[in-house]
């Protein structure tokens, strides 16, 4: 018997979906330029009752898709675009790195800019 009839034969693995947006919230509180999360706007939150929602990240899983709505308020020195971008990235990979599954698409919602201190 090889190598992978063997673990085919040791069960399944299932990840829950808190999982997915713990991976996904230390990619976005790691990256340089994001000052923290934003909370999900109360509208957005009830139009996507079936979605999973933590700490400014609305997961949503339908017919084996993994698609992230990430809201952050950035900080005033950085490229927005670039930073949006790299956050997309960095949270693809960290799934794909940490779990195997892989994600269809990472929306990021700026939601502020802080300019003082807190």
């Amino acid at each position: 018997m090889s190598e992978e009839q063997q673990t085919e034969n040791l069960g399944r693995v299932e990840v829950a979906p808190e999982v997915l947006t713990t991976i996904a919230h230390f990619a976005t509180t790691r990256m340089e330029g994001v000052r923290r999360m934003a909370a999900v706007p109360p509208d957005v939150a009830r139009l996507f009752r079936r979605s999973i929602q933590h700490d400014g990240i609305l997961l949503n899983l339908t017919d084996d898709q993994v698609k992230f709505d990430i809201y952050v308020i950035m900080e005033p020195d950085v490229n927005i675009m670039e930073t949006s971008r790299a956050l997309q990235t960095a949270v693809v990979e960290a799934i794909d790195t940490m779990v195997g599954i892989p994600v269809n698409s990472v929306n990021i919602h700026v939601e502020d800019v802080v300019y003082t201190q807190e």
